[in-house]
């Protein structure tokens, strides 16, 4: 604010005092002096953002969205009722284990044959709360395709928030996610 200046209605006159403080004068020798090169009366301006500002934060705000959905994909995801994990390498080994169940279930690996694999043992998952999971091979593709459908619903809902305007300030909320 400069000063002197108007009041709004034009009755007097403000002024910066010895204080630093702003003072208010209706007459007197000080008021004549300054009535002349008073200024008229402007509400400071609202911080306007440039359009470089807006873009930044717009940036900025998917790249958050982008964290939230990265930090969700790398948790559980559930299959037949159960949890389990679904971190990097956990999604390697079960598009892994998912391939090999399609390439036995191409070579005629009957449903209820849990040795699909070619191993002495029945094919076992472990879930998240450390239990077991015995699998034939359409069950372990259908765990596949599960985990895979975990991740592009988690994408896609991440790019519906990133495409919000304003993207909403709790992003985070389960509201916006599978």
């Amino acid at each position: 604010m400069t000063y002197p200046m108007w009041n709004p209605s034009k009755t007097g006159v403000l002024v910066q005092n010895d204080q630093g403080g702003v003072a208010f004068l209706e007459s007197g020798p000080e008021f004549d002096r300054l009535k002349g090169t008073a200024k008229d009366w402007s509400e400071p301006e609202p911080d306007v953002a440039t359009p470089e500002e807006i873009a930044a934060d717009i940036l900025s705000a998917r790249a958050a969205v982008n964290a939230e959905r990265d930090r969700r994909l790398g948790t559980t995801f559930i299959f037949a009722g159960k949890s389990y994990d679904c971190d990097t390498a956990s999604l390697a080994r079960i598009t892994g284990a998912a391939t090999l169940a399609g390439f036995a279930m191409g070579a005629g690996a009957p449903s209820g044959n849990l040795r699909w694999h070619g191993g002495a043992a029945d094919f076992t998952w472990i879930a998240a709360d450390n239990s077991l999971t015995t699998m034939d091979a359409q069950t372990c593709f259908a765990f596949g395709n599960a985990a895979a459908t975990n991740q592009s619903a988690h994408i896609f809902a991440g790019r519906t928030v990133k495409a919000m305007d304003p993207i909403p300030a709790d992003y985070t909320d389960d509201k916006y996610w599978p």
